[in-house]
Order: C-alpha cells, then sequence, then structure tokens
C-alpha cells in the first residue's frame, strides 16, 4: 500500500517536471460521499454522508507543487417527529427536524502536472472535522426555506484531521483568451475539467449524534452520545476551473 502510494507521488511529480509553465490558480466544486471507517463506520451503522464541497489552489510556476484550501458539507441523516406547537396551544402541530452533519475544513498540499487533457494528481490533506445537530421546527402549513419557524445548533464536536489521496481531471473545455482573428487576447485563458479523486482522512476521536440519538420524554430531552475516532473514506466528483 504504501509503495503503490509513493509510486503514484514519484510519477505525478516526474508528469508535472517534464512540462513547466506559468502559475496557474483552480477553483472547484464537488459531490461528496463520506464512508465512515472502522469505529466510526460501527457506531454509525454503516450509514453514508452526503453532500457537497468546494476548492481552490495556487499552482506555482514552474513547479508541480498546488497549495489551498478545501471545504465541505455532509449530512448523515435526518428524523423528523411531529409536535405540539405548545403545551398551551394542543391543537396546533409543528414538525421538528433533526440531522446529523459533519463540517470539515483542510489544508491542502497538491502535486499536480501543468496543463494538459488528462492530469492526476496526488493530495496531502490537513484539518479538522466539525460534527453538528441542526434541530429545525417547520410549519406543516408550508414547504420550502420559509417554512422554518426556528432552528439550533444542539450538539457540537471539533476534532483534528489529516489523511492522503489522489484523482485526476479531465478537460472538457478551453479557452486561450484571442479574439476572432487570433491576434489581440481579449480574456484571462481558462480550462475546464470533470475531476474525480477518492481521499482517505484519518479522524481524532469526537463525539457526536446519529439518527436516533435524541429522546424526548416528558418534554425532557437525553442524548445517546456515540463517541470513536473519526476515520472516513472521501470519493468525489465535480468541476474544476483552471486560470
Amino acid at each position: 500500500m504504501r509503495k503503490g502510494i509513493l509510486y503514484a507521488l514519484f510519477f505525478t511529480l516526474l508528469f508535472g517536471l517534464s512540462e513547466l509553465k506559468a502559475q496557474e490558480f483552480q477553483f472547484g466544486l464537488d459531490f461528496q460521499v463520506g464512508v465512515p471507517q472502522n469505529e466510526f463506520s460501527d457506531q454509525l451503522d454503516d450509514r453514508l454522508g452526503v453532500g457537497l464541497g468546494g476548492f481552490f489552489g495556487y499552482r506555482f510556476g514552474n513547479t508541480p507543487l498546488m497549495l489551498g484550501a478545501d471545504l465541505g458539507f455532509m449530512n448523515f441523516g435526518t428524523d423528523t417527529r411531529r409536535e405540539q406547537w405548545s403545551t398551551t396551544i394542543p391543537d396546533a402541530t409543528v414538525n421538528v427536524e433533526n440531522s446529523y452533519n459533519l463540517f470539515h475544513g483542510d489544508l491542502l498540499l497538491r502535486i499536480i502536472p501543468p496543463e494538459r487533457t488528462f492530469r492526476p494528481f496526488a493530495d496531502g490533506v490537513f484539518g479538522f472535522n466539525y460534527f453538528f445537530t441542526e434541530t429545525k421546527i417547520r410549519d406543516r402549513g408550508t414547504t420550502g426555506p420559509d417554512d422554518v419557524i426556528a432552528s439550533d445548533t444542539n450538539f457540537r464536536d471539533t476534532a483534528l484531521s489529516y489523511g492522503f489521496g489522489g484523482g485526476f481531471q479531465l478537460r472538457i473545455y478551453s479557452d486561450d483568451g484571442m479574439g476572432n482573428n487570433g491576434e489581440n487576447a481579449t480574456q484571462t485563458p481558462y480550462s475546464v475539467h470533470l475531476h474525480f479523486m477518492a481521499r482517505y482522512m484519518i479522524g481524532h476521536e469526537a463525539e457526536y449524534l446519529r439518527e436516533g440519538s435524541i429522546n424526548i420524554d416528558n418534554g425532557t430531552v437525553t442524548y445517546d452520545v456515540m463517541q470513536s475516532e473519526t476515520d472516513l473514506l472521501h470519493f468525489r466528483v465535480g468541476i474544476t476551473v483552471s486560470l
């Protein structure tokens, strides 16, 4: 496993050094699936996290090294119950929704070759996982964003994480920034890529809730708190723009 990672880093670095050009700025958005690993998977009963993320990075001129930041949000489940609006108004009811979420933020070091149709890359990341459970009271008479009457974050914890991964970008469009006559630049050159990546994140121990962790008994709330290491395997697919 370690030899395979070293080989991937070596060949990506070799490709990067074979074709050098000026610095580059990238940003992207992607769809993310998080697969809990080891003890984290056991505590969540193999639930998957689903969400969205984005990144930006700067590749230094004449090197294959890119520095950047990576952000993402995942939801690991939602449960809903119907409650009375209040003890004095028992004939009006609302929906109470609990969502179990993860926000992650990471510093990114990427080895990637210069602009080309197919660009493999290797990543090293270091950051944090922020686990939080959000409760929303929703009006049963409406739907959409306007149906939220009140909301609160009622449980949270943060843990450090770090990891490694890799993937590739596949160019689907490019614009060299030249005018119709091909003589004068009219805009900044850019290209658009599909990207696919996988990343293994080693998460430190944290406390968090899952579906069914919130219990209500005679107006009193109790939490069935989970605690474990928070290793997570990320799969991501999305769009990258290079400038």
